[in-house]
């Protein structure tokens, strides 16, 4: 009884849980652009798209000075971002910081 051995695609379900986010395709645009036209901004996040390849069904990174193509074509749909905090600056830290303030500030008020 020769069993065929599984590969796992972590893709599918063990990265799920860990730091991933599913946004729409214009949120995807507009942040792919914003990083192109702002180089030096750490953005602590990687944009992930799922139909980048025919041949593969895995999510594929995309670059900033990718988003005119991811723009132009319709058939990249299903994107998100995957978690990437390294080397966190000064300024990442603050906006990090800020949104998780203001969320405990705002659900506090409820």
């Amino acid at each position: 009884m020769g069993g065929v051995m599984q590969s796992v695609d972590f893709n599918s379900y063990l990265i799920k849980d860990q730091g991933v986010m599913d946004i729409s395709r214009g949120l995807a645009i507009k942040i792919l652009k914003y990083l192109d036209q702002h180089k030096d901004f750490y953005f602590p996040f990687l944009v992930m798209n799922k139909e980048y390849t025919e041949e593969d069904d895995d999510f594929v990174e995309i670059e900033p000075d990718e988003w005119e193509t991811i723009e132009s074509d319709e058939n990249y749909q299903t994107f998100q971002l995957w978690e990437n905090l390294q080397n966190l600056d000064t300024d990442t830290t603050r906006l990090m910081a800020k949104g998780f303030t203001e969320k405990i500030i705002s659900e506090s008020l409820n």
